[in-house]
């Protein structure tokens, strides 16, 4: 039975899933973080690069803490929210829309606006064909690549980085993603080939911002500083949990 691997559909993960839809005994899965979310939890894929809100909401599926993650130290350029034109101050806010494939960014906004922003805020969920700038709202939060699309797009709109602003918060990295198993799957027993995907990424970055540069828009230079420096894929096991931890105790403030 081959090893059944999720992953979300962002450039920001292919450095951590370089090659992995050739490796042999790899299925490969890409799916919305919301998605891989179900699959890990009806136990249709084994393992899963996905919001790290998953596994701190639920103590049935194990995060990798020392291995591969997605995280930033402070701005990290695609977790964002968006200020109507007009609005310039966060603590202004009185809803926004959350981006509806990202628990860990809706979870992130909500945290921000209420303890550092102090923002009497709601949130506004929209159907699925509804344009989230159309909607009225005071703001909208996108993550990954459709929020780097959407800060293009709307000029008009402030973008919040809301990497900078918890680092701000907190002083503390915030770590978005990383190995998460199914029930009963130890994340770490499919080091061999995540590891090894990893390692093949760092060295083929160059490939990653040629596509982010074609897709995306953006200059070398931002995919340069985005992908090399914004983003870190490694940090030592006490830091990654010491980030999870007041990630983890604030997320649970909001339930």
């Amino acid at each position: 039975m081959p090893l059944r691997i999720g992953t979300v559909p962002y450039l920001v993960a292919r450095p951590l899933t370089f090659g992995l839809s050739e490796t042999a005994g790899v299925q490969l899965t890409t799916a919305p973080p919301a998605d891989l979310a179900r699959m890990l939890s009806r136990g249709e894929i084994d393992v899963a690069l996905a919001s790290s809100s998953i596994s701190l909401e639920s103590e049935s599926l194990a995060f990798w803490h020392s291995g591969p993650v997605i995280a930033a130290k402070a701005a990290v350029r695609s977790v964002l929210l968006f200020l109507r034109p007009g609005l310039t101050d966060p603590s202004k806010i009185r809803d926004f829309v959350p981006d509806p494939h990202s628990r860990t960014g809706r979870a992130m906004a909500a945290i921000v606006l209420s303890e550092h922003f102090q923002a009497p805020f709601t949130r506004r969920e929209l159907a699925a064909a509804e344009d989230p700038f159309e909607s009225g709202a005071d703001a909208v939060q996108i993550i990954g690549d459709p929020a780097l699309l959407a800060e293009s797009a709307h000029p008009d709109w402030l973008s919040v980085d809301l990497g900078a602003v918890w680092h701000e918060m907190t002083g503390l990295p915030f770590v978005y993603a990383g190995w998460i198993g199914r029930r009963g799957f130890d994340p770490a027993d499919a080091a061999e080939p995540l590891l090894l995907a990893a390692q093949q990424g760092a060295q083929n970055l160059e490939p990653l911002i040629q596509q982010g540069m074609a897709t995306l828009g953006r200059s070398r230079n931002f995919m340069l500083r985005y992908l090399g420096q914004d983003l870190t894929y490694f940090m030592p096991e006490a830091e990654i949990r010491k980030a999870l931890s007041a990630f983890g105790s604030r997320l649970n403030l909001l339930k």
